[in-house]
């Protein structure tokens, strides 16, 4: 099993479709990359602790990809954006990869200049798709203490699937990320 922590615009979005693709063992909402130890909801989402909302997402390798699970999270939120994702607004909804195995986030071959590590050669995929002048800001960095959230964030889709935030937004995303990648969805 592999684990990769990925903020993209609030976790219960991402935990919603991360649950559905093939491959994934186990997706947790929580919170990494900031100074305060065992912060609560309330207290990130004041934007003043420094951790990213994230979903820790654990997959077996043998049946999917770190590049495809990219793909969707590039696919499931604003990358350019510097401060805020898709869908809050605010430091904490940034976007950013937390990876877990160096190899992954190797940027550059000495020898050739060529991107190597899966991270930096899906973001220059998202770039060269980019208008002249507009840039990734999605943060990549090596994965800190991850703290898990409170249990009534787990399963938001699952439990609230009527709430205003299900409909307007994780229900037309999650069908939008089907069309696309139909085969990474079980």
């Amino acid at each position: 099993m592999k684990i990769v922590y990925l903020g993209s615009g609030g976790f219960w979005l991402a935990e919603a479709v991360y649950k559905r693709i093939r491959g994934v063992e186990e997706v947790i909402p929580g919170y990494m990359g900031g100074t305060v130890e065992n912060p609560s909801h309330e207290i990130v989402a004041t934007g003043s602790t420094g951790h990213a909302e994230v979903v820790k997402v654990i997959y077996d390798e043998n049946q999917i990809g770190l590049h495809e699970l990219l793909q969707v999270f590039f696919a499931l939120h604003d990358s350019v954006a510097p401060a805020h994702a898709m869908h809050g607004v605010g430091s904490q909804y940034r976007s950013v990869i937390f990876y877990t195995d160096d190899g992954e986030a190797e940027a550059v071959d000495e020898r050739n200049g060529q991107a190597i590590g899966v991270i930096p050669q899906m973001v220059a995929e998202v770039q060269a798709g980019l208008p002249e002048g507009v840039s990734v800001a999605t943060s990549i960095m090596t994965a800190t203490v991850f703290y898990p959230a409170d249990q009534a964030h787990y399963d938001y889709y699952g439990q609230h699937a009527d709430a205003a935030f299900s409909v307007a937004v994780i229900e037309p995303k999650l069908q939008e990320l089907r069309g696309k990648f139909s085969s990474l969805f079980s």
